[in-house]
């Protein structure tokens, strides 16, 4: 009997080594999670953190296309290794979970779902009660999943860290020319720190430009007046001379040892299959997710915001929806406020830039074709292509809620997503995706800027009432079948969607935008379709792709998508973008990331006498009791319609008493 248990283990050690590449799993830490708090039906959570070890075969078909893994060292048995962080907060008893894994993506190395699902405050140690927020996802059972995927981040607060090999050629180091970019909005910044360690420090083998606008020609900034403080950091001279505010900055140096930065798409692959398939791994540790002999979780969804909501469309649009095994990794996603893709699978990748919001940063190449989930044509290659052209083919799309902020729209082309690239017709959404535009809100709840930069106040409409209802009913989709509520966004067949869209003249305080960022084509060199750009600089080439925004009413609110009750009941004009201050740089381009916020007049006299042409708020609701009860009436119907929870209902009313009257 011995010997048979232990040629059992034996096989469940192949097995486990044969279909996972998470090859060792270490938990380094599990404690109670709220103190011990109950959460109704799932009880007691707990969090388990630790690392997580795995190994990736160069030459599987599912691993050819990460670049360099053909350059990383290998191991005894040919394989390339990594290692990673992985952080998980689960029910004590995996048997009272709801059987689903949400993996949030981390947004350079910061954990997210408690502050946008549960209205936690921020926290990349989340521990205590009160780091649990209201319990929403805790209360519906999730078990949640954070891991590293980002080679190279700074170790601090919590990071979550990735550890990937050093790409090396044939003859040595890898070493070739590569750029950033820098625009700060601190007036006293002294020192900008780079992407990678320069191979050199002299001046003269560099090149700084600076330039006012993107559409501006640069000026080189001579090498006299600037210099390395290290092979990381520069600062301008003499010392103690600020950057400008608002000026766009471009380096062009030297680095070398370039990481397999595309082995974080393998990682988060590997491990949410390895939580959801396996009992053990290699040597027979037990899956964290494990009730007995099993895995307790029956379906996995992912979530990601911004750079995490463009990590998962490039994901899903390089095939790493399927594991080594050819079993599907995610059920369901939810990019969210994500238009674009990233700049990860590259050689000297930067996945922690931003895609082109309007002001700097234009020449990332995370904004190419495609843009649509369907597979559409390149009105300027020919290329057929689509973000789920390589799922469609193998099988394995998730069904996705993709929800985009007006942000996307102004910065970021997210008229693409539901367009065809010329901008002329609506595409045509597959049936397993549902986009929905959440109008008249900003990218994240929260100023991204500093006070001074952006000319209007700025957008504070908080859009979690949508994200908890259309993230139950992402998992009702894929759990049971039962389909989400219509898709509500912009068109072009409802004219919604236009070139150029402003309220009625005259609101005190606005200034109006030119317009959305372009969506710019650019020449990255012959190599970049294997992730090798071999242009010093990239070049901005005479096409562009055409960009539209949501219509607006005389007040400069928006009219389609999924209002909520303080945009379909306003107070005043919110925008999903502003305009930068005159003094802060940039004069007149979009203010990264940020909204605006312009209230009524309380009173038609008030409102005279600044020349305001909107009603005031006098002259649209009898009283506050008149303006409270459409508010609630305005919550309700987006309960009855399947956008809001009903526990979201008192709250919506209750934010009607916060008004300015």
């Amino acid at each position: 009997m011995r010997r048979v248990a232990l040629i059992a283990a034996g096989l469940l050690a192949l097995c486990v080594s044969a279909e996972a590449r998470v090859t060792r799993i270490e938990v380094l830490r599990r404690e109670p999670f709220a103190a011990g708090r109950a959460f109704g039906d799932a009880g007691a959570y707990e969090k388990v953190s630790g690392r997580f070890h795995g190994e990736l075969d160069p030459a599987q078909p599912l691993n050819v296309g990460i670049v360099d893994i053909d350059k990383a060292p290998r191991n005894a048995g040919g394989l390339v290794e990594y290692a990673s962080d992985f952080f998980i907060l689960k029910p004590v008893d995996m048997t009272k979970g709801n059987g689903a894994l949400l993996c949030d993506v981390n947004n350079r190395g910061r954990k997210l779902a408690l502050v946008q699902f549960n209205g936690a405050p921020d926290s990349n140690d989340p521990t205590t009660a009160e780091q649990a927020g209201n319990g929403f996802l805790m209360r519906n059972g999730f078990t949640v999943v954070w891991s590293g995927w980002i080679a190279g981040l700074p170790a601090i607060d919590n990071a979550l860290q990735i550890d990937v090999p050093v790409a090396r050629g044939a003859d040595g180091p890898i070493e070739q020319p590569v750029w950033d970019e820098f625009l700060f909005n601190d007036r006293a910044t002294l020192a900008a720190r780079l992407s990678f360690p320069a191979t050199g420090t002299d001046t003269r083998e560099a090149k700084l430009e600076v330039r006012e606008r993107n559409a501006d020609t640069p000026s080189v900034v001579p090498p006299d007046q600037w210099e390395f403080v290290d092979t990381r950091t520069i600062r301008l001279l003499p010392e103690g001379t600020p950057f400008r505010v608002g000026a766009i900055y471009q380096l062009v140096y030297r680095a070398a040892n370039p990481l397999v930065a595309g082995i974080g798409f393998a990682a988060t692959r590997d491990l949410v299959s390895f939580l959801r398939y396996q009992a053990a791994d290699a040597r027979g540790e037990p899956n964290p997710l494990a009730a007995g002999a099993r895995s307790a979780v029956d379906r996995a969804l992912a979530h990601g915001t911004s750079q995490s909501g463009r990590y998962l469309r490039d994901f899903l649009y390089r095939g790493f929806n399927e594991d080594e095994a050819s079993r599907i990794v995610f059920d369901g996603m939810n990019p969210h406020v994500a238009a674009a893709r990233l700049f990860l699978n590259f050689r000297f990748a930067e996945p922690n830039r931003a895609s082109p919001m309007g002001h700097g940063f234009m020449f990332f190449p995370d904004v190419g074709f495609p843009f649509a989930y369907q597979t559409e044509t390149d009105p300027f290659t020919g290329t057929r292509d689509g973000i789920l052209a390589r799922c469609t083919a193998r099988n394995n799309c998730p069904k996705i809620i993709h929800t985009t902020s007006s942000t996307e729209y102004w910065q970021s082309g997210g008229s693409l997503v539901t367009t065809d690239p010329t901008g002329t017709r609506d595409g045509a959404i597959p049936d397993n995706v549902r986009i929905y535009h959440f109008a008249g809100t900003q990218h994240v709840g929260l100023a991204t800027m500093p006070a001074g930069i952006c000319a209007m106040p700025h957008n504070k409409t908080d859009y979690a009432p949508l994200l908890r209802a259309l993230l139950i009913g992402l998992d009702r989709w894929v759990k049971n079948g039962t389909p989400p509520p219509p898709s509500r966004y912009p068109r072009l067949a409802d004219r919604t969607l236009a070139d150029m869209t402003a309220p009625t003249p005259g609101i005190p305080g606005f200034t109006m935008a030119k317009g959305p960022a372009p969506r710019q084509r650019f020449d990255y060199g012959h190599d970049v379709s294997r992730g090798i750009i071999t242009r010093i600089l990239p070049a901005a080439l005479a096409d562009s792709y055409r960009v539209l925004v949501p219509k607006v009413d005389p007040d400069g609110n928006e009219v389609s998508g999924l209002l909520l009750p303080e945009i379909a009941v306003p107070t005043g004009t919110e925008t999903g973008w502003s305009v930068r201050n005159p003094d802060a740089g940039g004069v007149g381009e979009l203010c990264y990331l940020d909204g605006a916020s312009l209230p009524f007049a309380r009173t038609k006299a008030e409102r005279e006498a600044s020349g305001d042409p909107r009603p005031s708020l006098a002259e649209r609701y009898l009283d506050h009791d008149d303006y409270a009860e459409r508010i609630a009436n305005a919550a309700v119907a987006l309960e009855h319609d399947g956008y809001v929870l009903p526990e979201d209902v008192p709250r919506l009313a209750e934010r009607a008493g916060t008004a300015t009257w």
